[in-house]
């Protein structure tokens, strides 16, 4: 699931210019639109959305009161506001109300896009772990006693959530609107699921009461529960089998058609086979781009493949903490740094790294290469 940005404000001319102006930018996130506040809060309470860019001067509830709701029931989505109305202190004033960026308007798509992407390389900050098992990510942040906001997304049902973690306690969950111990336990019972990390909690005080590894043993006990449930309901619905003591009525037979001499078939066409790859003849850098170019075509992002041993050190140490946890063999791995650079790294005899633009598509990669 690509993140989504809110584009919120009452100028319609505006919304579609920016609409239009953000096509070209499209590959790396979803853009949503709202006219006015309150239905940006509709649709906040229902859809998943990473960032929120918001319009201060709009009829009925303007910015400001709209930041506000955000900071309380949203308060780990960053809220830009832009504003054609800027005055020396409006900068300051808006930052100071709890909003996470600033644009004077007019501004071009250029540099809206450098806003959102560099948003939304903070709330990634931490990398992403994709097909992972939860309960054991989870233990292992209590462990190291970790201070962290988890995005989770379920694949399978297309849900997402929030976790907030501060010194390895859970703070306090979110999903849509719903905060606490509920909406904890549902992002708990989802099993496919990709995770976002962030290095920080916007929670200080403790929303969730109880020890992280009860609430784990509740929300297993209920998922158990709900797929028992789901299992029952399943083989009710199943119709009887009906046995037949006799075979049932044929057909009346057609009349026979004149004979005649077949009119013999063309036979079919087949296509050429493909000519078969040679892989024993390939180096591990050509498999890897084969594989990446079959799977994905021409527009991987992929800059560079190449053999790189500074990655040992880093392989070792997941390597290390997967074998703690039984999460089997560490097959290949990405890393997201600060500067914006994307790298899968395949272990092996030599450690490979494939260096990827900013755009390009690494959860297929990991899919591909894992």
């Amino acid at each position: 699931m690509k993140p989504n940005v809110l584009i919120v404000d009452d100028d319609t001319a505006f919304l579609r210019l920016i609409q239009k102006d953000l096509e070209g930018f499209l590959d790396s996130f979803t853009m949503s639109i709202a006219e006015s506040a309150r239905s940006a809060l509709e649709m906040l309470s229902s859809t998943y959305v990473s960032m929120v860019v918001s319009d201060l001067r709009m009829p009925g509830m303007d910015g400001f009161e709209f930041l506000a709701e955000i900071l309380k029931k949203y308060p780990d989505i960053p809220v830009y506001v832009m504003t054609s109305f800027d005055k020396p202190k409006t900068r300051e004033v808006v930052l100071q109300s709890g909003a996470a960026g600033y644009l004077k308007k007019p501004f071009t798509a250029v540099e809206l896009f450098a806003e959102i992407t560099k948003t939304l390389n903070k709330i990634a900050e931490g990398g992403s772990l994709h097909n992972v098992t939860l309960e054991t990510f989870l233990q292992l942040i209590e462990m190291e006693q970790q201070t962290s906001t988890l995005r989770v997304v379920d694949k399978k049902g297309r849900r997402a959530g929030v976790l907030f973690f501060r010194d390895g306690e859970l703070m306090n969950a979110r999903i849509g609107d719903r905060q606490g111990k509920d909406a904890a336990y549902e992002i708990l019972s989802w099993s496919n699921v990709s995770l976002s990390i962030e290095h920080t909690c916007v929670f200080t005080e403790k929303m969730i009461q109880g020890d992280l590894q009860a609430i784990l043993l509740d929300a297993m006990r209920a998922k158990d529960e709900l797929a028992e449930a789901a299992e029952e309901a399943s083989g009710a619905g199943a119709p009887d089998e009906i046995l037949l003591d006799s075979p049932m009525p044929e057909a009346p037979a057609k009349p026979a058609a004149p004979e005649s001499a077949p009119m013999p078939k063309p036979a079919p066409k087949t296509p050429p086979p493909a000519p078969e790859i040679d892989w024993a003849s390939l180096s591990l850098i050509e498999i890897i781009r084969m594989k990446i170019k079959n799977a994905i075509g021409e527009r991987s992002g992929v800059k560079d493949i190449y053999h790189d041993a500074s990655w040992d050190a880093l392989l070792d140490q997941a390597a290390t903490v997967g074998n703690n946890f039984n999460c089997g063999q560490l097959n290949v791995m990405y890393v997201n740094r600060d500067n914006n650079e994307q790298f899968v790294v395949v272990p092996g005899a030599e450690t490979t790294a494939v260096a990827l633009t900013p755009e390009a598509p690494w959860d297929r990669i990991l899919g591909v290469l894992g």
